[in-house]
């Protein structure tokens, strides 16, 4: 049996400008009692993990060990790999955000929210413990789904409006690196400047680094959920120039070489980012 349960969700119509999915993630007991690492590179999509069962650590590149995460974890603009230390009993949901999503949702500029996991239970308001709670006794992910959904309507009309830079750096996100930023630009009613200062505002980076990362994202996710598939097809299916443009990619965002990774993915048979709809 796969280790790996999950299950994606498509939001309210209501919800859609602003919430991209939900995934409710099951990994299932093993047979012994140690821990699996995942590493959990970076990818475009800004999110919320709620931790239901037993609790996660995480370590960073350049952290001497892992730390324990919160039961609420608010993620924004990534840049490094963060490895992800389960036991037993896995429980996670994914709140995933539409591009500039997450900074209409808490009105936070992304800079705050820098390359790191943050409490949110330091950052959400206070009806995130009850959701939490009231999550950890449904077994149904069709239910918790329901619950979370019902949640974020809930808080629409706090949410701050959508701008034509949103839907533009929305097409900017499917197109990776191959979208000129002075067409996103013209598309989001900005001058280059103008957009360069919105992207930092609510992506928490420049428009060509969020169009890198979106492209290496797409790239590793059908990496993994297709390890048969070879580094040249996946170069070329994802806009690439050539292999050695993505292996360059692959090695800053990961830290470490394709070969390095397929190894670590084969030995946890772990694989949370292949399901992601970004």
């Amino acid at each position: 049996m796969d280790m790996n349960t999950t299950i994606v969700f498509k939001p309210h119509p209501l919800l859609l400008p602003l919430i991209n999915m939900i995934m409710v993630k099951d990994v299932l007991p093993w047979k012994d009692t140690s821990r699996k690492v995942y590493s959990y590179p970076p990818t475009p999509e800004h999110c919320i993990f709620l931790y239901l069962n037993s609790p996660v650590r995480a370590k960073k590149p350049g952290e001497p060990e892992f730390t324990r995460r919160s039961a609420c974890v608010v993620v924004g603009p990534q840049v490094t790999t963060v490895d992800l230390e389960l036991s037993q009993d896995h429980r996670a949901v994914m709140i995933g955000f539409q591009p500039g999503g997450l900074y209409r949702f808490l009105g936070l500029p992304m800079t705050e929210l820098f390359d790191d996991g943050f409490d949110g239970f330091d950052i959400l308001d206070k009806d995130i413990i009850n959701l939490i709670d009231e999550l950890r006794e449904i077994k149904q992910p069709e239910k918790i789904n329901v619950k979370v959904q019902t949640y974020l309507l809930k808080k629409l009309q706090k949410v701050r409006e959508l701008l034509p830079f949103d839907k533009a750096i929305g097409r900017l996100q499917k197109a990776g690196d191959n979208y000129p930023i002075g067409d996103v630009a013209w598309d989001a009613c900005l001058s280059i400047r103008q957009f360069e200062r919105k992207c930092h505002e609510r992506l928490g980076m420049s428009p060509k680094l969020y169009s890198r990362i979106a492209r290496f994202s797409k790239a590793y996710r059908m990496f993994e959920a297709n390890q048969h598939l070879t580094w040249t097809q996946i170069s070329y299916s994802c806009g690439y120039f050539d292999q050695m443009h993505l292996i360059r990619d692959f090695k800053e965002f990961t830290g470490v070489t394709p070969k390095l990774m397929s190894r670590k993915l084969a030995s946890n048979g772990l694989k949370f980012q292949a399901p992601l709809h970004i």
